[in-house]
């Protein structure tokens, strides 16, 4: 097995893969014991049609084209990312036409999704793209990643985007509120010390629509948050 196994490798490497499937090509892999080929392969976008190529194959590669023959590149980055499929992510990062910001069809991109569900290396994972916007909101107006992240007490994943570049932790939704109103009326006195390190936070922002963080921690009687919010400078 070995000796063939040797003189299979650059065969299939250089010229097989060409001329095959994916399913061929991973039996081929399977067969002769490797982790990964590095030829690429193509399969097409059934929503756009268009050729996606990548980068070898291994499983990490047949999940990626299996969520793609199923949702489409863009929609197979929001599903991976949602999931916490962090290896799917980063082999998605690669296709050159990927958009990495695009909402998915309940209007939510892959970086709020993956922090409403908590998963924290996959929010690092995208912050590293280049194209990232950490501050885009959803299609509606209604949330950030950052808002997301807090309303579900994730506090975690609310310190990596706090660590962002160009993070807006002032932002406001369509009607005012910010991730610290979100934190200070659901009770999160934890995920509120967390927002409160961040260097560029006003912890006095109100709206005609809503109240300030402290005025709501004080209406909902969450006395250590109103304490911690005041230590703050909050008035």
């Amino acid at each position: 097995m070995e000796a063939s196994r040797l003189f299979l490798i650059p065969v299939v490497k250089d010229q097989i893969c060409k001329n095959l499937t994916l399913e061929e090509i991973d039996r081929f892999r399977v067969a002769l014991e490797l982790p990964s080929l590095k030829c690429p392969i193509s399969i097409i976008d059934p929503k756009s049609n268009k050729e996606i190529i990548l980068p070898g194959v291994n499983p990490t590669t047949i999940a990626t084209a299996e969520l793609i023959k199923q949702y489409g590149l863009n929609l197979a980055f929001t599903e991976a990312a949602k999931a916490g499929q962090n290896s799917v992510v980063k082999t998605l990062l690669t296709v050159k036409d990927i958009n990495i910001n695009a909402p998915n069809i309940l209007g939510n991109t892959a970086l709020i999704l993956a922090a409403a569900h908590g998963q924290n290396s996959v929010v690092k994972t995208l912050l590293t793209a280049k194209d990232i916007d950490v501050n885009k909101p959803d299609s509606f107006g209604q949330t950030t990643a950052l808002m997301k992240a807090v309303g579900n007490k994730e506090n975690e994943v609310v310190q990596t985007l706090l660590n962002a570049k160009d993070i807006n932790v002032n932002a406001t939704d369509r009607v005012g509120w910010t991730a610290l109103m979100i934190a200070a009326i659901e009770g999160y006195d934890e995920v509120v010390k967390t927002l409160l390190t961040a260097k560029d936070i006003d912890v006095n922002v109100a709206s005609q629509n809503v109240d300030s963080a402290l005025v709501l921690a004080q209406k909902e009687g969450f006395d250590e948050i109103v304490q911690i919010l005041k230590e703050a400078g909050a008035h």
